[in-house]
């Protein structure tokens, strides 16, 4: 029978725990206060909101025309000036009196292709040879000033090639012929302009009147692709006005070359890929260990850039909360967008999304996660990135993940049954392979409860998706007295 835990915690900083309110979704500003109260008692302590700024023709959120105004979009239907951000800092003052800090989207890697910026100053932009068909206008294929695209590969009764801002552009890795390319955007030259101080004078700005809005972290979307040279500027300038402003560094699909670049910058988190994870491969915990030298990172199980859990899933409850609960445990920041607590199954989008998207609940697992998010924040290693191991059990059918604090005073093991339909046993004949500190190991629950482990063997069978979690911790970061019932 489960006993309760008592608990001395000497002080740790709490990793952020972030709740991305989506703006498409939510309707105007005036409209978002109601979710405080239910995003609160989840206990997250982050809101993250994506970029409010007036857009360029295409509507999208991040093809931005002028970052100073406001996207009437989202101003209240009363507004004066649809495109003043007072309503933001009402909005931001209501995160700050319920204690949760707020993060935005800082969008510095390019703008939307009609923005003034580009007529403005053209020297801050990228420009290239574009090759545009004719019969449909469509850029075919962008090549640098210097190298020219070839007449005979490109035949000027079909082909028209014109001297143009560059659209950004990525190359899918298992097709180097399959090509996206964003025709609504322009990309900035945040590396080579020939008026660098004037850019970063600017970005510089925009950071300042953020600030002044009360804003206090940023979301910098694409990090990896502006230099980590500019990220040291921007970001020492921030921190030079509020020491306690964080930076989240997007890295998804990054290299470490490129993680040990961008981290360079100063950020204080990155995103990590765990939200692909089949809890096998060793590439994700491996990955975690590598850029966990850099700097700590923030899992989530989805985000506005990827397909609803729920509809990968079928709706099914157990995983959905499995996998909040993995993303919370495995590194120190942990990030779920709206709607991911009702099993909304539509995947948000820049551009389409609108508050008639909002979906009647598949569940509610709210509860759930706000246990979550407090056994987080009670456990020291899940608030860092320490080491971690992770093994496969059960011929494979089974997992093994254990965190450490980063002086390994501290383990929390988490044992999964990763398969969805049958059970599996586990049976570890030596604890102390994985719980080798100087201390007593508990078998604990979500809600802080447990056991002490009577020996040291330890065999179960796992019911499909069950797990179960053991802590061990030699009493400098939480002291643990078992109360018997």
């Amino acid at each position: 029978m489960m006993g309760e835990l008592k608990t001395m915690i000497e002080l740790h900083e709490e990793g952020p725990r972030i709740y991305n309110l989506y703006p498409r979704l939510v309707d105007s500003i005036d409209n978002w206060g109601k979710h405080l109260d239910r995003i609160e008692n989840m206990g997250f302590n982050w809101v993250y909101v994506n970029p409010l700024s007036y857009t360029g023709f295409s509507g999208s959120l991040y093809a931005i025309k002028d970052y100073f105004k406001m996207n009437p979009l989202f101003a209240p239907a009363d507004a004066e000036d649809p495109t003043s951000w007072a309503p933001l800092v009402e909005f931001i003052d209501a995160c700050h009196a319920r204690g949760l800090r707020f993060m935005y989207d800082l969008v510095i890697n390019h703008t939307s292709i009609d923005s003034d910026l580009v007529q403005r100053h053209p020297e801050w932009f990228i420009w290239k040879h574009a090759v545009i068909e004719k019969s449909s206008g469509r850029i075919i294929k962008q090549f640098p000033l210097d190298a020219p695209p070839c007449s005979n590969e490109y035949p000027p009764e079909t082909y028209k090639v014109e001297k143009r801002v560059a659209n950004p552009q990525a190359i899918d890795p298992s097709d180097s012929r399959k090509v996206t390319t964003w025709g609504d955007l322009a990309e900035i030259d945040d590396e080579g302009s020939i008026d660098m101080l004037g850019l970063l004078e600017y970005w510089k700005k925009l950071i300042s009147f953020y600030l002044e809005l009360k804003m206090d972290g940023f979301r910098c979307d694409a990090a990896y692709q502006v230099p980590s040279k500019t990220w040291k500027i921007l970001i020492d300038h921030a921190k030079g006005i509020n020491p306690r402003v964080l930076f989240t560094g997007e890295t998804l699909g990054c290299t470490l070359d490129q993680v040990q670049n961008v981290t360079r910058g100063g950020f204080d988190f990155i995103y990590n890929s765990s939200k692909w994870w089949d809890f096998t491969a060793s590439w994700c915990p491996d990955q975690y260990n590598q850029f966990k030298e850099h700097a700590p990172s923030i899992s989530f199980p989805e985000s506005h850039d990827t397909p609803r859990l729920a509809r990968e899933s079928s709706s099914n409850v157990d995983y959905q909360v499995f996998r909040y609960l993995f993303a919370a445990c495995f590194s120190a920041g942990t990030m779920m967008p709206i709607g991911y607590e009702f099993g909304f199954r539509k995947k948000l989008d820049v551009v389409r999304t609108k508050p008639s998207d909002w979906e009647p609940a598949a569940f509610d697992i709210s509860s759930y996660i706000k246990h979550a998010n407090k056994f987080k924040s009670k456990i020291a290693c899940l608030n860092e990135d320490g080491p971690m191991l992770h093994e496969n059990l059960s011929g494979g059918a089974t997992m093994l993940l254990r965190k450490a604090t980063k002086d390994i005073n501290q383990y929390l093991l988490l044992i999964y049954n990763k398969d969805w339909e049958k059970p599996h046993e586990v049976s570890i004949d030596d604890m102390s392979r994985y719980l080798d500190l100087d201390a007593q190991v508990y078998q604990i629950n979500l809600f802080l409860e447990g056991v002490p482990l009577d020996g040291n063997t330890w065999q179960k069978m796992l019911q499909p998706n069950e797990h179960v979690f053991f802590f061990q911790d030699i009493g400098r970061n939480l002291q643990i007295k078992w109360q018997g019932t």
